[in-house]
């Protein structure tokens, strides 16, 4: 009879915006969060998440390294500083 493996400790857990490897779809994707059970990843440059499966995440080799993404402010109709309820 073969026994099951257990594993052997915890899933990897990364940092949020960190560049890993989904071993489902054999690419390099960036973490977002992990919630109800299943890990949130992106494209590294930008686009739709999908989910994963914790376990399916691995570290890239090396020091685990971050992605940012600077995100420009909305516009604001306009509006400059001090011009609130000018006519």
């Amino acid at each position: 009879m073969t026994r099951k493996k257990s594993p052997a400790g915890p899933p990897y857990r990364p940092q949020v915006g960190e560049l890993v490897k989904d071993v489902t779809t054999d690419r390099n994707v960036v973490y977002m969060d992990t919630r109800g059970g299943l890990a949130y990843v992106r494209p590294v440059g930008g686009g739709v998440e999908w989910t994963v499966d914790p376990l399916r995440i691995q570290p890239l080799p090396g020091e685990p390294m971050l992605v940012v993404h600077i995100v420009p402010a909305k516009s604001r109709g306009g509006l400059g500083v001090g011009n609130e309820g000018a006519a």
